[in-house]
């Protein structure tokens, strides 16, 4: 199985996972919301490892998952409502594409939008 497969295989099923959250209880949208983000960073730290990400491209990732974390926590505070799972959940899509586009070493920015 070559790396296109394996990206493509993983690209599918992070949309399977983002797409099932919308219907999941609150406890399995956290472990969802949870397996998300290890996979993103096991994508970052196999790039890395791998010589497809550079240890800038890494930084910026690593930051990038970061602010989600602390925009979750900030949602998570008073109990996640349906338009912040919805930010999250397009928070996490564009972590994805920006994880997917660097490590396809596309020289097109994917910026963090900026919840409401």
């Amino acid at each position: 199985m070559n790396n296109k497969s394996i990206s493509l295989r993983s690209t599918l099923l992070s949309l399977v996972l983002v797409s099932s959250l919308a219907q999941a209880s609150p406890i399995a949208l956290k472990s969802s919301i949870n397996a998300i983000q290890a996979e993103h960073a096991r994508k970052i730290e196999e790039g890395y490892r791998t010589g497809a990400l550079t240890e800038q491209e890494r930084i910026i990732l690593i930051n990038q998952q970061n602010r989600i974390k602390i925009i979750e926590a900030r949602f998570r505070q008073n109990g996640l409502q349906a338009n912040e799972r919805r930010q999250l959940l397009t928070l996490l899509r564009w972590a994805e594409r920006t994880i997917q586009a660097k490590l396809r070493n596309n020289e097109r920015a994917v910026h963090l939008p900026t919840p409401h």
